[in-house]
């Protein structure tokens, strides 16, 4: 059975991953605003991982989930760094693929 706590070191990693990657120029401010949004769903995600595993929800319905949450992040930093919309929205695209791919690959059996 895989731990919780050690998804969430791995998609911390993950999310710092994405950050210095494909937000180089940003990274401070994504790594700040990915953190946040994680740690606002954090509770619905080890309910939902859970699911995951025991086979009863399935990695796009994870995601489609996780869609659901964008509002809980304002993204301060990157919007403080003058982004559009549109790229703020590729980021939480970004952010929620990675969320749902790392939970697949933690929890999903088979």
């Amino acid at each position: 059975m895989a731990s919780f706590d050690d998804f969430w070191v791995k998609l911390s990693l993950e999310i710092v991953e994405l950050a210095v990657y494909d937000w180089r120029d940003y990274r401070d401010a994504a790594i700040s605003d990915g953190m946040d949004f994680l740690d606002e769903a954090k509770d619905d995600i080890r309910i939902w991982c859970k699911m995951l595993e025991e086979g009863t929800l399935s990695q796009s319905d994870f995601a489609a989930l996780l869609a659901g949450k964008k509002d809980l992040t304002g993204l301060v930093a990157l919007k403080q760094r003058g982004l559009s919309r549109a790229v703020l929205s590729r980021f939480m695209n970004g952010l929620i693929d990675t969320v749902a791919s790392t939970a697949g690959n933690f929890f999903c059996i088979g």
